[in-house]
């Protein structure tokens, strides 16, 4: 009898690994990140409590697949090693709040029930590159790769291409604009009203 039962724990162990495994790949870890936005319903105060509590859940996701600190890093380039710990952390808390309550929205109207065709996988070491084919009504056929790298047995999302375009580029352009006219507060000043307009 204990032989049985140590053999079905051992089963259900094994199984469980090969599922985290499976789960940890590339293309899964975009499917995921993408199904989440597909599923966010837009319009809170006309949301039910149920409805908002899903979205809540979705926008975590974000947490756990998208390479955030990685990107701050990058979007704000020298300005990065400028700041002390706290308020690495604190931009970084910032960034990932704007991604979940201004990007989730916005993402969910534009990929609504389109069709993903995810098209091929590129594995080099610890990086990788998903292709996909979104068919859209008005834009037509748009490609949209996401690129990621491995950290601690996890794939992350660290940059996304719009037909070959990258966005952490375009933002970074951006906040370097700012930085340079206004100051590193002032972007901060932009970001807290941007999220406060949410």
């Amino acid at each position: 009898m204990k032989k049985g039962i140590l053999t079905s724990i051992a089963v259900a162990a094994m199984l469980s690994l090969a599922l985290v495994s499976w789960a940890e790949g590339p293309t899964n870890t975009v499917q995921r990140l993408v199904e989440s936005v597909r599923s966010f319903k837009p319009g809170t105060a006309s949301l039910s409590a149920q409805d908002r509590a899903a979205n809540t859940k979705a926008q975590k996701v974000s947490e756990e697949t998208v390479a955030v600190q990685d990107l701050s890093k990058r979007i704000l380039g020298p300005q990065w090693s400028k700041l002390n710990t706290a308020e690495q952390r604190d931009f970084t808390q910032l960034l990932m709040q704007l991604l979940q309550k201004i990007a989730y929205p916005k993402s969910a109207e534009f990929f609504g029930e389109l069709k993903i065709d995810y098209a091929n996988e590129k594995l080099n070491g610890t990086e990788a590159t998903v292709e996909t084919k979104v068919s859209h009504p008005k834009e037509g056929q748009v490609g949209i790769d996401y690129q990621l790298h491995q950290a601690n047995g996890k794939w992350l999302i660290d940059d996304v291409f719009l037909d070959g375009v990258s966005l952490v580029s375009n933002v970074q352009s951006q906040v370097q604009q700012v930085i340079t006219k206004e100051s590193y507060q002032g972007l901060i000043k932009r970001m807290r009203e941007k999220l406060a307009e949410s």
